[in-house]
């Protein structure tokens, strides 16, 4: 039984469509999404927007002390920064700058220390207008609640609306502006920014995931090689094998447990190379993923058995069945770019029994599930659906070969 298992082994990994489908190309298409998706999320950073700043009395009142503050800091150089201003002296440089294209937005401050945002009637409604337009409503909305908060006060109560700058300074010596500091801050609420999944990912995982897959499903052509060789009605080597002294039922369960030690080995390169070379994240469970590439290989092996053991058709019709039947399931599972996950996700939403039926798209659902979700629920309620899809396809597979009878050997 061992010499005839690794036997097994050595036959299924010199077949050129093993070599060429289950182990070389996972690999070639996993470094081929690598360089198309190298400066991606480049692509949804946002640069610093310039725009342009009258700088007059209003900008520079006591007033607007808020919003200069505001404007330095979301214009600081770094990583973060939102805005790239140029001060001008008046709205008609200002003007000039936003029509020429060389300022997304002229901002103006008004009497009570407000901005407004003026741009060039040719290019309305873009992003870096929007990213102008952001930073201005957040300014107005906070300044909105501090001067509600402020005007609450006992000591505010004869301020003006708006109030002069002078009574301004004179109020902020007052008990009242502590008061209203106080009053302010109560309410305050502290943001930080946080990653609701354990490590640092990218949407681009998800085609990764779907690669495997893809793998997965394509390397149904092992037990396909396997179960053949073990028919005596498909291969020369399995008419000889029939009549050897090692039971048929035997034989079987050698050729399944061989070819489940190929696709496992195969999409454990493929994970270790995605992984570890291509740094494709997998939600920080590489130990969990790995029973995921167990449970999509026992799929594998499954639904090759069945395949192969598919009577009248030789060998090369049940892999060039089984090519066709990965590539449409792989479309379905988001594999073929952004409209295909687009499908995926569309299907899922409104025909999730299609999906659930589908052995790329649970393959790849198994390691989204690992990435974007807390609970191990959704990953193990995925890895028992593709350990039912594989015990549906060994009893088929039985049910396929059993009692046999050839006319002759």
């Amino acid at each position: 039984m061992k010499a005839l298992f690794f036997h097994t082994v050595r036959m299924l990994v010199r077949q050129r469509d093993v070599l060429v489908w289950v182990i070389a190309f996972p690999l070639v298409l996993a470094t081929l999404f690598h360089v198309m998706f190298a400066n991606f999320d480049e692509y949804y950073r946002a640069d610093s927007v310039s725009c342009a700043v009258v700088a007059d009395e209003n900008y520079h009142a006591t007033r607007a002390t808020f919003f200069r503050e505001m404007l330095a800091q979301v214009s600081a150089e770094g990583d973060d920064q939102l805005l790239d201003v140029r001060e001008v002296a008046n709205a008609d440089a200002a003007r000039d700058l936003v029509l020429s294209g060389d300022a997304a937005a002229a901002i103006t401050v008004d009497g009570e220390g407000l901005p407004s945002m003026n741009v060039s009637p040719l290019a309305s409604d873009t992003l870096d207008q929007s990213i102008v337009r952001a930073v201005l409503d957040c300014y107005r909305q906070l300044y909105a609640e501090m001067k509600q908060v402020f005007l609450a006060q006992a000591g505010a109560a004869d301020l003006q609306a708006p109030p002069t700058d002078a009574q301004l300074e004179a109020f902020a010596q007052t008990p009242g502006a502590d008061q209203a500091v106080q009053a302010f801050m109560a309410d305050a609420v502290g943001t930080q920014q946080v990653d609701v999944l354990r490590v640092a990912s990218s949407g681009t995982v998800r085609y990764y995931y779907a690669l495997m897959g893809f793998a997965a499903l394509m390397s149904v052509t092992v037990a396909i090689h396997s179960v053949s060789a073990v028919r005596a009605n498909t291969s020369a080597v399995g008419a000889r094998r029939q009549v050897s002294g090692t039971s048929v039922t035997r034989q079987l369960a050698v050729s399944m447990a061989a070819s489940f030690a190929v696709v496992f080995a195969c999409l454990l390169l493929a994970f270790a190379y995605m992984r570890l070379v291509l740094g494709v994240e997998f939600g920080g469970r590489d130990g969990l993923a790995v029973v995921a590439i167990a449970a999509c290989a026992l799929m594998s092996v499954g639904f090759g058995a069945v395949l192969g053991a598919l009577p009248g058709m030789p060998v090369a019709g049940k892999v060039g069945l089984a090519t066709g039947i990965t590539c449409l399931c792989a479309l379905f599972a988001g594999l073929y770019g952004e409209p295909a996950m687009q499908l995926a996700d569309q299907i899922s939403q409104t025909a999730p029994w299609a999906a659930l039926i589908n052995p790329a798209a649970q393959a790849a659902n198994a390691f989204y599930d690992l990435t974007y979700y807390d609970s191990l629920a959704p990953f193990f309620s995925t890895v028992g659906v593709l350990v039912a899809m594989a015990a549906v396809f060994f009893v088929a597979a039985a049910l396929l070969m059993r009692g046999h009878n050839y006319e002759r050997l």
